[in-house]
């Protein structure tokens, strides 16, 4: 049933339409002011009201029910979900002369189609990471009004990475939730499906509950033999993300190498190079740290850079390069690393982020200045845990320990 005012605003369009006025319509089992208030969307209507008005309007009460999704959505959700860009242009003229009712799938798809070219700005200052975000929630109502689960729940994917990468996983995982819950209805495919599990995998990693994201992870494996290449590549980088964290480095391992194994930079040059940098990334947080596997990976992703990254790509190389540095000993280098970066640090996602900033109150505690760095990764710490960042959190906590063990270590006689 149609909430107010939507629902006084169907009540006036089907009297009008049947040139009845509000007086026709009165009688007893309706008062004319309780009809001027259900048509102003004052008051809600009551199943008796609703009866009622469908009795004297010659119309069944399934007019006053919330419609269903135009076809015209449900073509929407399968060319975006098949992938194919000559059938989404399709779709898209196709939309634009569909007059009103499909108007509010046209906004919804002309605001999908510029969500990639904006995510890949997203590095680039506040007013565009603004932007993508006023994008995602103008997605996820527009969505909301044509009801088809396949869109609302990419919509709601689109603003829960969003604030995933702002560092606000609380609401994050509360999105994902719900688009793992619209996953179950009919409409969202295979591959669908997968990206939200991936999606609450990673925030469940991030918020300490690592029983359920390996519960998911383990599900997401059995859909990889029905979804494409890359999105299966990103199905097992995100599960090695999730054994890193539970340190099971060898089941970690063992995706990795599976997803670069899957991975053809002849197919898709980009995400080969994004595989390459989250490899690396995950092998310098293992504990011990790999780095001579990471160091290879970033020898191979180098050459590639000036071709295809972005500028959050750039600083993300530069900066995991600062971190293979210090896995390697090389102490004044890497500080000289952090510091060249210097402010642009602002442009990479919050953990990466928040990982440079730490790093670099480690360098200054071996280097003797420990009154700096020990209270600024103290800070970090907080503000990872105040944004329900737990995994990220411990983290930080257990950089900070290893680095006061190592300064306090009595060099050679």
């Amino acid at each position: 049933m149609l909430e107010q005012p939507l629902f006084g605003q169907r009540l006036r369009q089907l009297r009008q339409e049947r040139g009845l006025s509000q007086s026709k319509l009165v009688g007893p089992g309706m008062s004319a002011g309780y009809l001027s208030r259900l048509e102003s969307g004052a008051r809600p209507p009551t199943a008796k009201a609703v009866e009622y008005l469908a009795d004297q309007l010659g119309v069944p009460a399934s007019a006053f029910a919330e419609e269903r999704s135009t076809s015209m959505a449900e073509e929407i959700a399968t060319a975006i979900s098949a992938g194919d860009e000559e059938t989404v242009a399709q779709v898209l003229s196709s939309v634009a002369q569909n007059g009103e009712q499909g108007s509010t799938a046209l906004r919804w798809l002309s605001l999908w189609l510029l969500v990639p070219s904006v995510s890949r700005e997203s590095g680039s200052g506040p007013a565009t990471n603004d932007q993508l975000e006023s994008i995602a929630h103008q997605l996820v109502d527009l969505a909301d009004q044509l009801g088809v689960p396949a869109l609302q729940l990419r919509s709601r994917l689109v603003l829960a990475r969003r604030h995933r990468s702002a560092g606000d996983m609380g609401t994050a995982h509360r999105l994902a939730v719900e688009a793992r819950r619209l996953a179950a209805e009919d409409g969202p495919t295979t591959a669908d499906r997968l990206r939200a599990l991936l999606v609450l995998i990673s925030t469940e990693a991030e918020i300490g509950r690592l029983q359920d994201a390996l519960a998911h992870a383990a599900e997401a494996e059995l859909l990889l033999p029905d979804v494409p290449v890359a999105l299966g590549v990103e199905a097992l980088w995100t599960a090695a993300n999730v054994f890193v964290r539970q340190g099971d480095i060898a089941s970690a391992a063992d995706r990795l190498q599976q997803a670069l194994e899957r991975q053809d930079s002849r197919a898709d040059i980009t995400m080969w190079l994004r595989l390459r940098l989250a490899a690396a990334s995950l092998f310098l947080q293992m504990n011990p740290r790999r780095p001579e596997e990471a160091d290879a990976l970033l020898r191979e992703a180098e050459p590639v850079l000036g071709l295809v990254a972005s500028r959050r790509q750039q600083l993300e190389f530069r900066a995991l390069s600062a971190h293979l540095l210090f896995a390697q000993g090389y102490i004044a280098e890497a500080g000289h690393l952090c510091t060249s970066i210097g402010d642009a640090r602002a442009d990479l996602g919050i953990r990466d982020r928040l990982r440079l900033e730490v790093l670099a109150n480690q360098i200054e505690i071996l280097q003797g200045r420990e009154q700096v760095g020990i209270p600024a990764i103290e800070a970090l710490a907080r503000q990872a845990q105040e944004a329900a960042n737990v995994d990220l959190a411990a983290e930080i906590w257990r950089n900070l320990a290893e680095t006061l063990a190592a300064s306090r270590v009595p060099g050679p006689a």
